[in-house]
């Protein structure tokens, strides 16, 4: 077995012992209870991470502006030792991601903790921040990359959830009525019981989509979830590593992560679902008559 998949069996026995329901003597102690949890969740990413990366709980400052208190803020190698006798400071430029720790997001209403935990991501995506990452678009002929990508990668993070199809519909409703705009929603939303959501805002050039065909990819927008429904919790864990690696960091990296290729040797099986949470109607159904004359000549030469 790969070493790197055996410390993710070993990781999950921990993350489920956290899991498990609260002694009915403790459950007014909910905040050791939250505590723990997010704990839990810090030490399985700090594990996966080299050791000038640190993961810290806080709030997150830019320079004119700062984010809510956060569960998991992992700090980038080039972040500085921002301590005073008081607090650390943690400052947007040296963010390598933001996560909350929700462990049931189950209830999808205004007061429930999913809407909690989007607020939350929405006070870090909402900071401004200088990043030094290169855009390579002019040399390699790839479209410009979105600026949604200088944002901090913002990930909630849950043991259970809701059907992912009401998930992106609460999401998409919260959006359509104005409560968050395009580029305030999560990056990722891991459930080990449902898989991962992944938010692209540029869809039809992301790496994502290159499987569909070109005449596809305007039916679903720029906007779009994709589901990665796994088959169990190590192969969500193994995945949700792989993806949270592959953030874009707040700097240049001068190496890539050495686990990244055991990870990538690990047999995930998913299957991938993209919904759009934006449309442009007109657009999509012009789109769907191209897909049509498409299916059409790809049904003729077929049959030719």
């Amino acid at each position: 077995m790969n070493a790197v998949f055996g410390t993710i069996l070993e990781n999950l026995r921990a993350i489920e012992i956290v899991e498990t329901p609260t002694i009915d003597v403790f459950k007014k102690d909910r905040t050791n209870t939250g505590d723990s949890k997010e704990l839990t969740v810090s030490q399985f990413i700090e594990r996966y991470l080299p050791s000038d990366y640190k993961v810290r709980k806080g709030i997150i400052y830019s320079l004119d502006s700062q984010s809510n208190n956060i569960d998991c803020v992992v700090l980038a190698p080039n972040h500085p030792a921002l301590n005073t006798p008081v607090r650390e400071v943690m400052l947007a430029e040296g963010v390598y991601a933001a996560i909350e720790v929700k462990p049931d997001i189950t209830v999808l209403t205004d007061k429930g903790e999913f809407n909690r935990g989007l607020s939350q991501i929405r006070s870090v995506k909402n900071l401004s921040r200088e990043t030094d990452i290169l855009d390579l678009s002019q040399l390699t002929n790839k479209q410009k990359k979105s600026d949604y990508y200088k944002k901090i990668p913002s990930i909630i993070f849950s043991h259970k959830s809701a059907d992912p199809k009401k998930t992106i519909e609460f999401i998409r409703k919260k959006v359509e009525n104005g409560e968050y705009k395009s580029d305030e929603l999560p990056d990722l939303i891991v459930s080990l019981d449902n898989g991962i959501l992944m938010y692209t805002p540029d869809f039809s050039s992301n790496s994502i989509s290159k499987q569909l065909p070109d005449e596809l990819k305007p039916i679903y927008g720029e906007y779009v979830f994709t589901h990665f429904e796994t088959n169990s919790k190590e192969e969500t864990l193994a995945l949700f590593l792989v993806l949270f690696l592959g953030l874009t960091p707040p700097t240049m990296m001068l190496s890539k992560f050495i686990i990244t290729d055991y990870l990538r040797k690990i047999d995930i099986k998913f299957k991938k679902t993209f919904y759009p949470i934006l449309l442009d109607l007109t657009k999509t159904k012009e789109s769907l008559e191209k897909v049509k004359e498409f299916l059409e000549k790809t049904k003729n030469k077929n049959g030719n």
